[in-house]
């Protein structure tokens, strides 16, 4: 399976949908933990609808939202603006007959 494979985002805005919230999954016991790294620190979970830039001539193809899961709590507020995802990357996962494709980053900051 591939992992942690560079992605650019050029030519596309990204947009977070809301606050990022810390990452949170169901242990074995079924009481929800904090999600973290190897470390032992924190992930957090941000919201981000990805649509391509306007091409002059083109029409826009429609966007997609996707959670990006990111290593460290952005130091700004997010919500509702148009962001940069800082070393963002995706890796294929399969667990319990399901697979699918994840996306991950350092972080987020406002865009310039």
């Amino acid at each position: 399976m591939l992992k942690n494979v560079p992605v650019q985002f050029e030519g596309y805005k990204v947009r977070a949908l809301e606050a990022p919230t810390v990452k949170m999954f169901q242990n074995d016991a079924g009481k929800m933990e904090t999600q973290t790294d190897r470390d032992g620190a924190p992930l957090y979970e941000l919201s981000v609808f990805l649509r391509q830039h306007a091409v002059e001539g083109q029409r826009t193809p429609k966007g997609f939202e996707v959670k990006v899961t990111l290593e460290t709590e952005p130091q700004e507020p997010l919500e509702d603006a148009v962001v940069e995802l800082i070393n963002p990357r995706i890796s294929q996962w399969a667990r319990n007959g399901r697979e699918g494709v994840s996306v991950r980053a350092v972080g987020a900051k406002l865009a310039n």
